[in-house]
């Protein structure tokens, strides 16, 4: 079987392949500009929550007597290390590893007491101050955990870190 070439019917079909090619590209385009203007749209909404929830913040660092950071604004600050309390084990919070206590030994928190008092926003500064690695740790149930281990209540602390690992 063999293959003839009409040399006449050669330019309607590559003006047809040339046709079929710029519709494609044209649809093409415009599936990309749909979806470019809406990741932008969201971006947007996005940043003008992060501009709302840093708003929020600036308001709070301005009036820490009217919206208290930390439970500890009122108490003395912590020394490198208590003389009457060695430092307490904070890896047993479910969350924090050896890395993560040592960053937060270097900022002064050395003991659950502390480390209860302290603020999200201070714990989460640590975290970003330290990189990126450090930033996609969630330091929010901490300062609770740190609470229960003060207290000593086992069985309710190991009860709230199943639940944080089981994402209840």
């Amino acid at each position: 079987m063999s293959f003839q070439i009409d040399l006449q019917s050669l330019p309607v079909v590559a003006a047809e392949i040339f046709l079929l090619l710029c519709l494609a590209a044209l649809i093409g385009w415009l599936f990309a500009r749909f979806i470019i203007k809406r990741r932008m749209r969201n971006l947007r909404e996005l940043i003008e929550e992060k501009k709302f929830e840093l708003a929020e913040y600036r308001t709070l660092m301005k009036n820490p007597v009217e919206y208290p950071i930390a439970t500890n604004a009122s108490k003395t600050v912590y020394p490198d290390t208590s003389p009457d309390h060695e430092p307490d084990d904070l890896k047993l919070i479910e969350g924090i590893g050896p890395k993560i206590e040592e960053l937060l030994n270097k900022e002064g928190i050395h003991t659950y007491e502390q480390l209860s008092e302290a603020s999200i926003i201070r714990l989460a500064g640590i975290l970003k101050k330290a990189g990126p690695r450090f930033q996609i740790h969630d330091p929010s149930s901490w300062p609770k955990q740190a609470i229960l281990a003060r207290d000593k209540n086992w069985e309710a602390l190991d009860q709230l870190k199943i639940e944080l690992i089981s994402g209840k």
